[in-house]
């Protein structure tokens, strides 16, 4: 079977022709000569129904002729070497530009593809982490970390301190959980499984959330307790940091302020 890009020569001839014996050397030395390059020539007998049919098609008169690519026909009184040449080095030519423009654009698409997984990712998921900064769940935890710290602290400096910790430990944990699913992702040998995986456990999370799926471990009433024992130290606070961020949202309504 014939490559999408190599140049086809149909070269029509028949048994007899005085013509034709004189053009046969020269299609057989363009054979020779172009042999390496993906150039096919079809020697097609015209005494045949099929061959006939097919010269009768690109409306010649005689015999031999050469089509090149279906589409530039050379009748008898064309046929040479030197033309014949010259019309495959062309054809050849403009499959050459064609493949580097299609390499060139190929090239370039993975460059854009590459530049936005590289450069537009972390952007763009900072982003999101933005504006998901001001959902109602986040601004329940910030209603809560401000009555907290407020609660255990005697200045507004001090307040501002335990409020920054405690953010810490927030954020130390959630980037904690990132570098583990970094980590997992980097062991499993393709993204279709780790796609998989993470999807099951978001659902299993959402299904906690919504109440449908209990938790065997439940942390509310042991956050309770550790705000009441830890709320005194800098240490306590960044540990309830890390803490709180495992404790679903809907628990802060139930955790109390320690003055």
């Amino acid at each position: 079977m014939a490559c999408a890009n190599s140049i086809t020569v149909q070269y029509f001839h028949q048994k007899g022709c005085h013509d034709c014996e004189i053009t046969d050397p020269i299609v057989d030395r363009i054979e020779t000569q172009y042999k390496n390059n993906t150039i096919i020539i079809s020697k097609i007998e015209t005494s045949t129904v099929d061959g006939f049919n097919q010269w009768n098609k690109y409306g010649f008169l005689e015999v031999p002729a050469i089509v090149v690519n279906n589409e530039t026909k050379l009748p008898k009184e064309e046929i040479t070497e030197e033309k014949l040449k010259t019309l495959i080095d062309e054809y050849l030519v403009e499959e050459e530009n064609i493949t580097e423009y299609t390499t060139e654009e190929v090239t370039r698409k993975e460059q854009e593809i590459e530049y936005i997984n590289t450069n537009l990712n972390l952007p763009f998921a900072y982003s999101l982490g933005l504006f998901a900064g001001f959902s109602p769940c986040l601004m329940a935890i910030l209603g809560f970390l401000l009555s907290f710290t407020a609660g255990t602290s005697n200045t507004a400096k001090s307040g501002m301190v335990r409020a920054t910790v405690f953010g810490l430990g927030l954020v130390g944990s959630y980037l904690l959980l990132g570098l583990c699913l970094l980590s997992f992702r980097k062991s499993i040998p393709d993204l279709e499984s780790f796609s998989f995986v993470t999807g099951v456990i978001v659902i299993l999370i959402g299904l906690n959330l919504l109440g449908v799926l209990k938790s065997p471990v439940v942390l509310d009433n042991y956050f309770q307790s550790s705000a009441r024992k830890y709320a005194g130290t800098l240490g306590g606070v960044f540990f309830l940091g890390i803490l709180f961020s495992f404790v679903k949202v809907p628990c802060t309504a139930s955790i109390p302020c320690t003055a």
